[in-house]
């Protein structure tokens, strides 16, 4: 069954056991998740081989710019050390989300004479990504 994006959220909070706050204004989010190989060759193969090693996730969002809601909260603070924990929610009830602890990396506001202005938030992932059922 497809999904549509339009019931999607990205809820933060300072920790694992904290209940989760929505962010305002989400537009869009995505989240990639990776995994090193290493390489195994040696002199004399034919081939490359690898064996599976340690995976990552990093993610953005991009949300609607509203100084009045989103300064102070640090999900929009790239100059704090906190970790905070996020959720990418593909939908409501039924949908899927991706968590995990994440530092914030870059948050970059823009703003143009003919558009909302909007701000993008990058995030790098410290630990697992856990995929879960809401």
């Amino acid at each position: 069954m497809a999904i549509t994006g339009e019931n999607g959220t990205v809820k933060y909070s300072d920790d694992s056991g904290a209940v989760a706050t929505a962010v305002g204004s989400v537009r869009s989010w995505s989240v990639e998740h990776t995994k090193d190989a290493l390489d195994t060759s040696k002199m004399g193969s034919s081939a490359r081989t690898f064996i599976s090693s340690l995976h990552q996730f990093t993610g953005t969002m991009d949300v609607l710019y509203d100084p009045s809601a989103h300064e102070g909260l640090g999900i929009f603070d790239p100059s704090s050390d906190a970790t905070l924990h996020v959720e990418f929610h593909t939908a409501g009830a039924g949908g899927i989300k991706y968590e995990g602890d994440v530092i914030v990396t870059s948050v970059s506001r823009s703003v143009s004479y003919d558009d909302l202005a909007s701000c993008s938030v990058s995030f790098q992932g410290t630990g697992p990504l856990v995929e879960a059922t809401v």
